[in-house]
């Protein structure tokens, strides 16, 4: 009789221990883990058109070399034209866009391209001026024997991530509209399929078939000083033929180094000209390699490693002011 008594005492204590425990649980306040998608969430820096983005915007001249095993974008829509959609039927009205309509800006169905924006960067397109980005622009300049050719803009989506079209280099569309803010000046586009505003300091004018030899200027102006042990050295020396110190010209990579044979080429803008019609300069930059440019360019850097270079051929296209417009020879109005 005991042991049956004290085995239930056992069972019952068992119960409410378990009872207990369970009502403990159910009371927890048991907070989530942080996610990563918390922690990218919350990181942004500047961007091409100065606003809140996620691309720094690279400080030196001469890029490196872009990385092989990077695979490219996926392109939908794939024609190069200078425009591949009709605008959009509604934006928003003027009444209800933030600044002041400007004195000058691009008439409605000027072409226009992307300049001074890093290869590796991009140009925000955002619903109103300054608002929320609707998509993102980035270069993508092919330099061949004639110049820039097989180039293209990539549209992108708003986290410049996966391309949805492939427009011409200079195939931005102006509709006409431009608004002042306080500090900046936005033209409203059409690329592609998506209509938006973009900042007018990434936005000209140009004809990229435009191909004018400065070479024998160039040299001149370095007195002779055509050779260096690093490409990066001769690119900053003659860029400093061309930029500016009032206004301070803006200098980009907009192609990275490529190598044919011993010659090495890369393109660089130079925006920022005391001129109230030229804004600057594309400029193609070619040097011949006199090292190894083979292995510097399958196993090491190309802008380093197979030097010296010795400048060969400067060409420039000309970036104009937006409401100047071009010419029908390739110069600015």
């Amino acid at each position: 009789m005991t042991n049956r008594f004290l085995a239930g005492v056992a069972f019952a204590a068992l119960v409410i221990s378990v009872l207990s425990l369970f009502v403990a649980l159910s009371t927890t306040d048991v907070q989530p883990a942080r996610t990563t998608a918390d922690v990218a969430a919350a990181t942004t820096t500047a961007s091409a058109d100065g606003e809140s983005a996620v691309s720094p915007l690279p400080t030196t001249t001469a890029g490196a070399p872009a990385d092989p095993e990077t695979p490219s974008p996926t392109v939908i829509t794939a024609p190069t034209t200078a425009a591949t959609a009709e605008p959009a039927a509604t934006t928003t009205p003027d009444t209800e866009l933030p600044g002041t309509p400007a004195a000058l800006g691009p008439a409605a169905g000027t072409q226009l391209g992307v300049i001074g924006v890093a290869h590796d960067d991009w140009l925000n397109v955002r619903d109103v001026p300054n608002g929320e980005i609707v998509a993102t622009l980035t270069l993508q300049l092919s330099i061949g024997e004639a110049g820039f050719e097989e180039s293209a803009l990539l549209v992108r989506d708003a986290e410049a991530e996966a391309a949805f079209a492939r427009i011409g280099v200079a195939g931005v569309t102006a509709t006409g509209r431009t608004r002042d803010l306080a500090t900046s000046t936005w033209h409203e586009i059409q690329a592609g399929p998506i209509i938006g505003w973009a900042s007018s300091n990434y936005l000209a004018p140009l004809a990229p078939e435009t191909d004018l030899d400065i070479s024998a200027q160039v040299m001149a102006d370095i007195d002779g000083a055509t050779s260096a042990e690093t490409l990066a050295e001769l690119v900053d020396r003659v860029v400093a033929t061309i930029a500016s110190d009032e206004p301070a010209s803006r200098v980009r990579t907009v192609a990275p180094p490529g190598a044919f044979e011993a010659l090495v080429d890369i393109a660089v803008d130079v925006v920022g000209q005391p001129d109230d019609s030229i804004r600057g300069y594309r400029l193609l930059i070619s040097a011949e390699a006199a090292g190894d440019w083979v292995a510097a360019l399958t196993d090491g850097d190309v802008t380093a490693d197979a030097g010296p270079y010795t400048l060969r051929r400067v060409r420039a296209t000309p970036l104009c002011y937006s409401h100047r417009g071009i010419s029908t020879d390739g110069v600015c109005n």
